[in-house]
């Protein structure tokens, strides 16, 4: 059975991104990373959590040099509510070789990202296109060959939430939300896009993110 490490956030995308792959392939370690952003709190958390949940060892990498740029994601002055405001530079193009190297010397094949045919609009770096361009790169520097693998990136935001409410997914465990706090925001680009997901398929939308209470139809 193929060997798997994935780059687990806390939030939806790379929760289901996750549970689909372990239908086909052993996921030996789940990599959070620490790279100064706002929600870094609630996303080791959750990451932490839903690992436990599917007996997943869980490690924090430390990227810390990434919050001296400019985003909303790691400045508490700048907005989130736009993909251009959350723009961190080749922040997915780290994450995947960073955890390229885990695969690579801890023998695994693949590296699994929850990216979606969605975001990928106004994040290039979220493209089948990109992913495409990665494995490439990373067929030359690693000695194993590791390559991305997304089960995600041809759903959306709503068909992503479908497929987690089916299979079980404890999705009162994920962070999805830009912003720290007690509970998501809810103006975010990413509450925004979740918002939207949940209203397409008529879900209850108060307390759904709140520990110990769950998503329902």
């Amino acid at each position: 059975m193929m060997k798997a490490i994935t780059l687990l956030s806390g939030g939806l995308d790379s929760t289901l991104c996750t549970v689909l792959a372990l239908r086909d392939m052993e996921v030996i370690l789940a990599l959070t990373v620490d790279y100064g952003q706002k929600a870094r709190t609630r996303e080791v958390e959750s990451a932490g959590r839903i690992a436990a949940f599917y007996n997943i060892p869980h490690r924090v990498v430390e990227a810390g040099f990434l919050r001296t740029f400019a985003s909303g994601l790691t400045r508490a002055e700048r907005s989130t509510r736009s993909s251009r405001e959350v723009w961190v530079p080749n922040r997915n193009g780290l994450f995947i070789n960073i955890a390229a190297c885990y695969a690579e010397e801890m023998g695994a094949e693949a590296v699994l990202v929850g990216f979606n045919r969605e975001e990928a609009v106004d994040f290039p770096d979220n493209s089948p296109d990109f992913v495409s361009a990665v494995n490439r790169s990373l067929s030359y520097s690693t000695r194993n060959q590791v390559r991305v693998i997304s089960y995600t990136m041809e759903m959306d935001k709503t068909e992503m939430l479908r497929e987690a409410i089916r299979l079980g997914i404890p999705l009162d465990y994920t962070w999805s939300c830009y912003e720290d706090g007690p509970s998501p925001c809810g103006v975010c680009a990413s509450c925004r896009l979740l918002a939207k997901a949940r209203e397409n398929l008529d879900l209850r939308t108060t307390d759904e993110h709140r520990p110990g209470t769950q998503l329902k139809p």
